[in-house]
């Protein structure tokens, strides 16, 4: 048999290019109806699917095309179709001048069609999100050496604040800048599970607490141990930040129960959202 033509070749990848152009035109069709359906208004995202989605065509591709591409390419298909339902969405994203790349770190996780404002303290993320409810926020991830950290504020309790929703990178580019930071994704909205999920509890108290003590009313409540535990003290009162497996609702009883647990007597425990765990690639 003859090999195919080159010009043969062209022409499949064509027809190849006008299916793909078609299903992404039946998706979108489909989106729509999603958003004919579901009441008018709010946020039109759903982290949690997002990442079920992200790992499942990560874990099924195959063959010498990036799965690195493959993850962008359905990162800006997500995005834009979110803001298709949601047409005032933009990104408020803390850009301090020394720290330029967790503008790439909102760029490669939200795509080119969502806008983006830089702000320069996470303060100020807080606010812009708190002022819109179609508002998302991006702050760096919270390191023990904050001297202003922005994360006790999420546990005031007020209608307005935002959870913690996703973790950013979810997958590491090859050439971004952002190498070596992370950054979490605040929205007005209440985490959802992905199927392998970090909650967030954030600890306020005027006495220190030991990591072992913490761990003691953890298990005594029958909430998870914790992965992780951040410690700082703000005007003299403690602040933890306690990370462990799973979605925590910031209605579960069994918070309560670790205020009472830990011998708080005043103070307050509270779920401040939670995020799916990043992927890694397979080697």
């Amino acid at each position: 048999m003859n090999a195919p033509s080159l010009d043969s070749l062209r022409q499949e990848i064509d027809a190849i290019d006008g299916e793909l152009h078609g299903l992404i035109g039946r998706r979108a069709d489909v989106v729509g109806r999603i958003a004919g359906v579901k009441p008018a208004g709010g946020l039109a995202l759903r982290p949690g699917r997002e990442a079920r989605v992200l790992r499942q065509r990560m874990a099924s591709h195959q063959g010498p095309f990036p799965v690195t591409a493959v993850f962008r390419m359905w990162r800006e298909m997500m995005c834009a179709l979110t803001l298709m339902q949601t047409p005032g969405l933009k990104i408020a994203i803390c850009r301090p001048a020394e720290q330029p790349g967790y503008w790439d770190l909102a760029r490669d996780h939200f795509g080119c069609q969502i806008p983006l404002v830089a702000h320069d303290t996470p303060a100020q993320v807080l606010a812009a999100v708190r002022g819109g409810p179609t508002t998302i926020g991006i702050v760096p991830a919270p390191i023990e050496s904050d001297v202003a950290p922005w994360w006790p504020l999420l546990a005031g309790g007020d209608a307005t604040l935002p959870n913690v929703v996703a973790r950013l990178p979810f997958l590491a580019m090859p050439n971004a800048r952002a190498r070596g930071i992370s950054a979490l994704v605040l929205a007005r909205m209440e985490p959802e599970e992905s199927g392998d999920d970090r909650a967030l509890i954030a600890i306020e108290t005027p006495a220190g607490l030991s990591r072992d003590r913490i761990a003691g009313g953890l298990a005594k409540v029958g909430l998870p141990a914790f992965t992780s535990a951040l410690d700082q003290v703000v005007d003299g009162v403690h602040h933890y930040l306690i990370e462990m497996p799973g979605v925590i609702a910031d209605g579960d009883p069994r918070l309560r129960e670790l205020g009472a647990a830990l011998g708080l007597k005043s103070g307050r425990v509270a779920a401040i959202g939670a995020y799916a765990v990043p992927a890694t690639l397979r080697s």
